[in-house]
């Protein structure tokens, strides 16, 4: 059996490809095969569960934590060879929500904290500036899992609205934009990319995640909010390019679902379970593109039982040379393959630090496969 191979073109090609193919058509089979598994050897820092994962050119991972205030530097051997953690600078403590590695060994960290942006120098363990974002009165920095990028000209930074709470619908009707460009000095240039009509039209409470998803590359951004089924490119200065309808999947749901009522924060907070239930609605973990493909990670609640059960990821992808949408066929379970960090070559690179189903941390390797006839 020949490795599937994905080879270049431009992203334009989606849209010239859709005018001759059925808008309807479900995309070809294909499977992800995990090829080895690489304990990652924690020595020099210890990482307690994965928010983020990154490839740094084709031999380094970057790693953050929902848990642990730092972002990691880790080899594909599973060797650790860098750290930027919270306490181990002059500048007090932080709270990473992300980070961007494009000018590495330059680490830019989003701090919660602070508010700002934090610049780093992990090859010799510097903390060299702090720039201070001059946010709106209304918005915050999200906790966890912000979408965050380094621009030519400044930062582009996902905020979140402190108006209403995140179960409320007003929340998504409310909110207005979600991404703004700060120069590099931390003032506000232009903002984008309120929720779609999708969300807003809910009546009941929706889980709070962070249904927005980006990726970057070659100086563009993409972005979708995936149960609006469509997927965007802008420009790194806010500019819209491109939008594409994304393709239907036999797995992945794009039905948004909400609760059967209002719930707000303080009843999820006081344990109310039962009263408290929002539906698991299917979402993205990661977007990645690079001259080849663009692929998308999804997470899916299949089922009922255990998380080891029922917790689910598999890839979309769109062949830029054939103009044409794949998806893998075997889910795999999130907690035995984790985050899709990159691809080199054919080889598309995943990190497992959820730390549930052990403690733990591997490196996976796996590659795409067509299915036999």
């Amino acid at each position: 059996m020949k490795q599937y191979c994905l080879y270049g073109a431009f992203f334009f090609a989606i849209w010239s490809c859709q005018s001759s193919a059925k808008k309807d058509a479900l995309p070809t089979l294909i499977e992800l095969v995990i090829v080895d598994s690489t304990l990652v050897k924690e020595k020099l820092f210890f990482m307690n569960v994965t928010a983020k994962v990154e490839l740094i050119g084709d031999s380094l991972l970057a790693v953050s934590s929902n848990r642990t205030p730092a972002v990691g530097i880790i080899r594909k051997n599973g060797e650790q060879v860098g750290n930027i953690a919270s306490g181990d600078f002059p500048i007090g403590s932080f709270m990473p929500s992300s980070y961007d590695v494009s000018e590495y060994p330059i680490v830019y960290i989003i701090d919660k904290r602070s508010q700002s942006v934090l610049v780093f120098n992990v090859a010799t363990q510097e903390f060299l500036k702090k720039i201070r974002l001059k946010l709106p009165e209304d918005k915050i920095i999200r906790t966890i899992g912000a979408e965050f990028k380094k621009t030519e000209s400044g930062f582009l930074v996902e905020l979140y609205d402190l108006k209403h709470d995140a179960y409320l619908p007003d929340f998504y009707r409310n909110s207005g934009n979600l991404l703004y460009f700060f120069d590099s000095n931390g003032e506000i240039q232009k903002s984008i990319m309120e929720y779609p009509a999708e969300y807003k039209v809910m009546e009941g409470s929706l889980s709070a995640i962070n249904y927005l998803k980006m990726g970057d590359y070659d100086q563009n951004i993409l972005l979708s909010f995936p149960h609006s089924k469509k997927l965007y490119r802008y420009s790194t200065e806010g500019e819209e390019l491109e939008h594409v309808d994304l393709p239907p999947s036999r797995v992945f749901n794009y039905q948004l679902r909400s609760a059967d009522r209002i719930i707000d924060f303080n009843s999820v907070m006081a344990g109310e379970k039962q009263s408290t239930k929002t539906p698991d609605n299917h979402y993205f973990n990661s977007i990645y593109e690079d001259e080849k493909a663009i692929y998308i990670e999804t997470w899916m609640k299949i089922g009922e039982g255990g998380i080891q059960k029922t917790r689910f990821t598999h890839l979309l992808l769109f062949n830029k040379e054939e103009k044409k949408w794949y998806e893998t066929q075997n889910p795999k379970g999130i907690l035995d393959i984790g985050m899709l960090a990159g691809v080199v070559n054919d080889t598309l690179y995943f990190y497992e630090g959820s730390m549930m189903k052990y403690d733990d941390k591997y490196i996976k390797r796996a590659v795409l496969k067509p299915i036999e006839e």
